[in-house]
């Protein structure tokens, strides 16, 4: 992936692509292997990856400290993501205080705001959009509207099934003239 990331005004957009949401832009300079083009004013001003990638040692040390996905109550064990606790692109060291982690579910959530994720690596706390501590048995919610309405089932229509719904068209016989 490349992506163009004016420093000033931290708008990005794909190589020869669409504008970048917010959210988007943090999730690929989060961990995603890419290259960054830093631009200001539209103009390409440098290049090249910085400390930002998480290394192998570094992420077998995440891998040892979690083995599973931060998130409370998710088991998830396979396909983590290196997450920034401290985003890179606001100053955020890649160093083991600063790293967690997380599953891509949980980690899309988290660039678009629904959950957040903050604290040094060894002590997380996640909490949800209205500032609610996660823990291992809150991921499930009580519902807080109450059910649709739906009307009563009117059942089937009687109506018969055709024998030429389930044939292979046959053009109609040409008529004499």
């Amino acid at each position: 992936v490349v992506m163009h990331l004016d420093v000033q005004d931290r708008i990005a957009a794909l190589h020869v692509g669409p504008v970048l949401t917010d959210a988007d832009r943090r999730y690929l300079s989060c961990d995603a292997t890419c290259e960054v083009w830093f631009e200001r004013d539209g103009q390409p001003i440098g290049c090249g990856r910085t400390t930002r990638v998480i290394n192998r040692h570094l992420r077998r040390a995440l891998e040892y400290r979690h083995p599973a996905c931060a998130v409370p109550g998710c088991g998830a064990t396979r396909g983590l993501h290196g997450h920034h606790i401290r985003h890179w692109e606001d100053g955020g060291e890649t160093e083991l205080d600063n790293l967690v982690l997380v599953c891509p579910f949980h980690h899309r959530l988290h660039h678009r705001g629904v959950i957040t994720i903050s604290g040094p690596g060894h002590r997380i706390t996640v909490t949800d959009s209205l500032g609610r501590e996660l823990h291992g048995g809150s991921l499930a919610r009580p519902p807080t509207t109450p059910p649709p309405k739906v009307g009563p089932y009117p059942g089937t229509s009687g109506e018969r099934a055709q024998w030429w719904w389930y044939d292979p068209y046959q053009p109609p016989p040409p008529t004499p003239n």
